[in-house]
């Protein structure tokens, strides 16, 4: 009679993120997954800095406190996809992070100049070269338009005023991002504006319809 065998590896899948920001884009993000269905399978590391360096560091550090603490349980995490977002601003760092991120097969959501154009979107299309601090100006503007309130980083509320705009600004960048790559031909993450945030997005809006295939910059760079 054969012995009966107990596997000693529990695998366990999920996508883990490392955002730049304590506050907006995490507000944003955990929201989308906890009205995606997606709580639990979506992983955040901790934050640990807002340089583009730091926030892939985070990554790596996440990834390696998950082997120390796991290993005694004899369970494995295996990661479908692994993100970082991060920001352009005036971090030195910015492309050195983004050519080791695509070392280690990592996906880069960045924006240029800064995760405000993402928001920017869910409004009106952004062509022209706008700094960080126009671009708040501007959301804050229509914030005091559409919602009666100052735009703010800190709001948790952030992802629910903007839930039925998500549509618009992923064409939007789409169409900004069309446009650069018919100038530029590959992606460019210096010129600015620009953003793969939509990549993100579109990753965990189809996380799980397998049937679609999202691009994962700085792997996939396609026409669109």
């Amino acid at each position: 009679m054969a012995r009966s065998t107990k596997p000693t590896k529990v695998e366990t899948k999920a996508v883990l993120i490392a955002l730049e920001d304590k506050k907006s884009s995490r507000y944003y993000f955990q929201t989308l997954v906890k009205d995606k269905g997606l709580s639990g399978q979506i992983i955040f590391a901790r934050y640990r800095g807002s340089k583009p360096s730091q926030v892939l560091d985070t990554l790596f550090t996440h990834k390696e406190e998950d082997r120390h603490k796991n290993s005694k349980k004899k369970k494995i995490i295996s990661y479908e996809k692994e993100w970082i977002v991060i920001d352009r601003d005036n971090h030195t760092c910015f492309f050195t992070t983004i050519s080791e991120a695509k070392e280690n097969n990592i996906c880069v959501a960045f924006s240029n100049e800064s995760y405000e154009l993402w928001l920017l979107l869910h409004f009106q299309l952004v062509s022209v070269h706008t700094h960080r601090d126009d671009l708040k100006s501007q959301l804050n503007k229509i914030f005091k338009k559409e919602f009666d309130l100052d735009y703010s980083k800190s709001s948790q509320d952030i992802y629910g005023f903007l839930r039925d705009k998500q549509e618009l600004a992923i064409k939007n960048a789409k169409i900004l991002m069309t446009a650069h790559l018919e100038k530029h031909k590959n992606i460019d993450p210096s010129k600015n504006p620009l953003t793969t945030i939509y990549q993100l997005v579109e990753y965990l809006n189809s996380l799980y319809d397998k049937s679609k295939k999202c691009d994962c910059f700085p792997q996939n760079i396609t026409r669109l």
